[in-house]
């Protein structure tokens, strides 16, 4: 650590922010929400009496704080729909400002990967319906780039639990998309990667063209992209689920 432990601290989360928030976002949803639980891990690393001293070691225990508090949020918030993505685009398509907000957006420069954001979004949605300690291991291990054991000392779990939530994680999700994903079984009820493709940009986007169409594949493209944040689209797609959320019916 540097002669100025307030600076190399906030260098550090700065370092660790985007990707951090990417996490938290996926174990939420809701970017709002993403960013106030992150905004206050970071001023509990800020006020830590005894914070890291290299910034693996702050990017592990942002995401350890982070990590509690997404899951003390999930487990207070329990008004989420298994078909969360399905009533949103039922009630977009009958809300005329949605959809003229959305027209503004048609072949812009931030739809080119809408098809690709949206299976980010999907991906976020379906694990919203596991066990937060599950959905957390499975990102840890897979998207965000920890081992196993290191996602087990985040989570505070022993090695043999954190990888049976991994794999409980991936059987429901490969459950999951099997039965809804039009992607996979091109019979399933959701096609709104293409859709939005054809919508946005005038041509049909199949984000795992070329892929195996499997969990993997999704994960793969996770990865690769685990830093980027919601465009504009998707954040008016987010108003929209607080909507829902605040009022069920």
């Amino acid at each position: 650590m540097t002669a100025n432990p307030s600076q190399f601290l906030a260098s550090a989360y700065q370092q660790s922010r985007k990707d951090l928030t990417a996490y938290v976002t996926r174990m939420v949803v809701r970017p709002a929400v993403a960013e106030e639980l992150v905004q206050e891990a970071a001023l509990r690393l800020l006020e830590s009496a005894h914070p890291p001293i290299d910034p693996t070691g702050v990017r592990a225990w942002l995401f350890r704080v982070a990590t509690n508090l997404a899951i003390d949020h999930l487990r207070s918030h329990r008004t989420w729909r298994e078909n969360m993505l399905l009533d949103t685009r039922e009630r977009a398509t009958k809300d005329a400002a949605f959809v003229a907000e959305s027209r503004l957006l048609r072949g812009s420069p931030e739809m080119s990967a809408i098809a690709r954001e949206h299976l980010a979004v999907c991906f976020s949605c379906t694990l919203r319906n596991l066990p937060p300690e599950h959905a957390a291991a499975l990102l840890l291990a897979e998207v965000h780039g920890f081992t196993v054991a290191e996602a087990a000392e985040i989570l505070g779990a022993t090695f043999g639990q954190t990888k049976g939530w991994i794999q409980a994680a991936r059987t429901k999700l490969r459950e999951k998309y099997e039965a809804t994903c039009a992607l996979i079984t091109k019979q399933g009820v959701c096609y709104q990667c293409v859709e939005l493709g054809k919508f946005f940009n005038a041509r049909e986007e199949d984000p795992l063209v070329g892929t195996r169409r499997d969990l993997d594949a999704r994960l793969s493209i996770l990865s690769e992209h685990r830093d980027d944040a919601l465009g504009p689209w998707h954040r008016l797609m987010m108003r929209m689920v607080d909507d829902l959320l605040t009022w069920p019916d």
